[in-house]
């Protein structure tokens, strides 16, 4: 009987560290669909096309900032007590912009929303690398993925439906969250980091590999810049093809994430027969070849089939990038190191649609499509010649 309970409680641990994670990318996806619906309700303010657009990268700026010192805090402080408050916090600022008519407000609302996430993401990514070793790790990470993926499709969906009825009725599922924070109080538990320095003074390559943490960051961040011309863009880019509905746009972006949570599925499996460097190599060819046909489309199927083979690029990417950070980081810098990845992460998040309306001004959403297809391209080939 004890056995059992042990294993029931086991696999509570990985569906609550499953669920927390979807919350990350509810984060974004769940406005995604009502953006459109927000700029004209506030279309009599100055710049209303950019604020609009800021309700959903505002929280990807205080991710940025907050997330290297929630990753420093939980490596002295633990993960669990900063995960609760996090997720408490989620709450409050997530569904601000269901009970909020000031868009100034609601922008405050979702900044709290990113202070949040930073620590809710960091942890979540941390545990993962705690708990879990080797092949298991692998195959957990392809699955987190996964699930986010899924979680994606289903919460940008249900927030298509919803921007339907209102703008404001999508900001009402971030209170999942408190269903999450009773989860993981019951469930989780806090790991014992131990911070052996004779390992490390043992391990000299260890700290060599270091090299390859800026690699890293600077490949999230260009990634996640490259990716957020999806919820950024592609819905205005749907509307100009005469695609208005806000379900219609929420279930096309979502043929993307559904894409991607499939690939991710078999992350494990792909990783135990490719490299790290042979998996970024995919995962930018099929971003850059789904964006170089959306370039190319004028109608919806075009748009959508693009969307779709730049999904399978991105269920390959975020597993990767944390799997390979969570390997090579030392378990006692893990929590400082994961910060630092959703750092340039979030970054890219929320200067995406800065450094990408110039383009859009001056040229197109087409032409914006057309250029990152490219680059990304590029960085396929950069990592096929890199040893």
């Amino acid at each position: 009987m004890k056995k059992d309970n042990k294993s029931l409680k086991y696999i509570w641990l990985k569906v609550t560290l499953l669920l927390t994670g979807s919350l990350t990318v509810m984060a974004g996806a769940i406005i995604t669909a009502a953006i459109p619906g927000i700029k004209e309700q506030f279309v009599f303010l100055p710049n209303a096309e950019l604020l609009s657009k800021l309700i959903l990268t505002i929280p990807s700026l205080f991710i940025a900032i907050i997330a290297p010192f929630a990753g420093k805090l939980i490596d002295k402080t633990g993960r669990k007590k900063v995960l609760l408050w996090s997720l408490l916090f989620y709450a409050l600022g997530g569904t601000s912009g269901f009970y909020l008519s000031n868009i100034y407000l609601i922008l405050f609302g979702r900044a709290i929303l990113g202070i949040s996430v930073a620590g809710i993401m960091t942890i979540n990514t941390t545990l993962i690398g705690d708990y879990f070793k080797g092949k298991a790790r692998s195959k957990f990470m392809g699955w987190q993925g996964a699930f986010m993926g899924f979680g994606g499709v289903v919460f940008v969906s249900l927030g298509g439906i919803l921007a339907d009825i209102s703008y404001h009725w999508p900001f009402l599922v971030y209170g999942f969250s408190i269903v999450l924070l009773f989860l993981v109080w019951q469930f989780l538990y806090e790991p014992e980091i131990m911070m052996n320095k004779v390992h490390i003074l043992l391990n000299p390559k260890k700290q060599i590999k270091n090299k390859n943490y800026l690699l890293l960051y600077f490949t999230a961040f260009l990634g996640m810049l490259f990716f957020y011309l999806i919820p950024t863009q592609v819905p205005f880019l749907l509307g100009e093809a005469g695609i208005l509905k806000s379900s219609t746009i929420g279930f096309s972006i979502s043929a993307a994430i559904l894409a991607g949570a499939v690939i991710s599925v078999i992350y494990g499996r792909i990783r135990n027969l490719f490299s790290f460097n042979q998996i970024f190599i995919a995962t930018f060819f099929l971003m850059g070849s789904g964006y170089f046909l959306i370039s190319l489309s004028s109608g919806y199927w075009g748009i959508l089939t693009g969307l779709i083979i730049a999904g399978f690029g991105t269920g390959l990417f975020m597993p990767n990038t944390n799997l390979w950070l969570i390997t090579i980081a030392p378990s006692e810098k893990r929590g400082q190191m994961v910060g630092i990845l959703n750092f340039a992460v979030y970054c890219g998040q929320f200067l995406s649609p800065i450094i990408i309306s110039p383009l859009v001004y001056y040229f197109s959403i087409s032409f914006s499509f057309l250029i990152c297809g490219l680059l990304m391209l590029i960085m396929a080939g950069y990592f096929y010649f890199l040893k």
